[in-house]
């Protein structure tokens, strides 16, 4: 049994929540992205599929052509094999670069969102998803800045 409103856990015996006095429920709806009691922290979670790959896409492409030029060498000297092998590097740096400055600037707990900004091309998720979040609770955030 739970109750709907402070969403606490109670053996079957009970019938009504010690703490709201509301009758409880069997089974708990899932909670809406809306929720106002949804914390802050937890809506990164909540992101669309596309913003997983958004990061994903690049960076097994980079790992593509890193393991392409460790097996075979001489693609190196191939234009179209080092433009996109450069390109994808320092794209990827300079994300990681620009995560690094938005999270020490932004975000009141820093640690993870540094040691995730060595992952390459992850800094596309933190503009898809922790961006926006910035902007909504601003000043309002245990979280953010």
């Amino acid at each position: 049994m739970f109750c709907p409103k402070c969403r606490a856990e109670y053996r079957t015996e009970f019938t009504r929540c010690s703490d709201c006095a509301v009758a409880l429920v069997a089974e708990l709806p899932p909670r809406s992205p809306r929720d106002p009691d949804l914390s802050e922290n937890e809506r990164p979670d909540l992101a669309k599929r596309s913003h997983f790959l958004a990061w994903f896409v690049p960076m097994m492409f980079l790992i593509a052509l890193t393991m392409g030029i460790m097996i075979r060498p001489s693609l190196l000297q191939n234009p179209y094999v080092a433009g996109p092998l450069i390109a994808c590097i320092l794209v990827s740096n300079a994300g990681s670069y620009w995560m690094l400055y938005q999270a020490v600037r932004y975000e009141r707990r820093v640690g993870k969102y540094v040691l995730l900004s060595f992952v390459p091309f992850l800094f596309v998720w933190y503009a898809l998803v922790r961006v926006p979040l910035r902007k909504e609770f601003q000043a309002k955030s245990d979280f953010i800045r």
